[in-house]
């Protein structure tokens, strides 16, 4: 008797045809991605057609779907394949075994759908990335934690800004205060909270960098003052928790650079 599909075999199929469903398949297999991290690989199409073809293999159980905080995951879901594999092709792989390489591939991800879930949470990337820069400044170090503690909306860089609506960069210097831009009327953006502060000497604050800036990770922000005779020497360190690619450090270190080799140096030094 011949087989015949399923309903949920059809959805399977249906979402196997498209090739830019079977690219973010493949993109999903390599390691869990936010649903962020797949609209960036796909900017020629845009975000409603990666969002409709992620709904397509989501009613196909072949990605499987997590929130967590703020983000969502897309978990590959190899159980459905095998399923298919086992009925429609097994029985014929002795004759067509040099076209069965890749699904061959696939069958071997099978196991329980509630263990492969919970790895998969287990194992999040978690990939540290650290960011160092030393900055010396012809100033004292108290001169040198005033400008960066109480004049910060007057050397940041205004094109740093996230919106046209931002009124102001401000920094609450106490421990729990925000570093945030001011849109008004109760509206803005947090870049990091104060968790500690030791004036003159240690500024430390913590943050979230969501996928539109190269994230998403948890940034942890230190920057310590030291004397060195006449001069200070402002060591800036920025430790990434998250998934963060090599081109995303390059331009956070860039910014770090622009900021305070340069824009935050010659406010100093043209104050003093």
């Amino acid at each position: 008797m011949e087989a015949q599909a399923t309903d949920k075999e059809t959805e399977i199929w249906k979402a196997l045809a498209d090739p830019a469903r079977r690219r973010l398949m493949d993109l999903v297999r390599e390691s869990p991605k936010t649903t962020g991290e797949l609209v960036e690989e796909f900017e020629s199409i845009g975000r409603c057609a990666v969002m409709k073809h992620l709904s397509v293999l989501q009613d196909a159980k072949l990605i499987l779907p997590k929130k967590q905080g703020k983000f969502r995951w897309n978990y590959i879901n190899a159980i459905p394949l095998q399923e298919v594999y086992e009925r429609w092709v097994k029985k014929y792989e002795a004759q067509w075994a040099t076209n069965l390489l890749q699904l061959r591939e696939l069958a071997e991800y099978k196991e329980d759908i509630d263990d492969l879930t919970n790895d998969l949470l287990m194992n999040e990337p978690t990939k540290p990335v650290n960011i160092r820069l030393e900055v010396p400044i012809d100033a004292s170090i108290n001169s040198v934690w005033e400008c960066l503690i109480k004049d910060i909306g007057l050397w940041w860089r205004k094109d740093f800004y996230t919106s046209p609506k931002t009124k102001a960069f401000i920094l609450e210097p106490k421990v729990g205060g925000r570093m945030y831009e001011d849109y008004g009327n109760d509206e803005g953006l947090l870049w990091y909270t104060v968790i500690v502060l030791n004036a003159p000497h240690h500024l430390e604050l913590q943050g979230h960098l969501t996928p539109d800036y190269g994230g998403p990770a948890i940034t942890f922000l230190k920057i310590t003052l030291k004397e060195d005779g006449s001069k200070t020497m402002l060591t800036l360190s920025d430790t990434l928790m998250g998934d963060v690619s090599a081109k995303a450090k390059g331009q956070i270190t860039e910014g770090w650079k622009l900021l305070f080799e340069e824009g935050f140096k010659n406010y100093v030094d043209n104050k003093s």
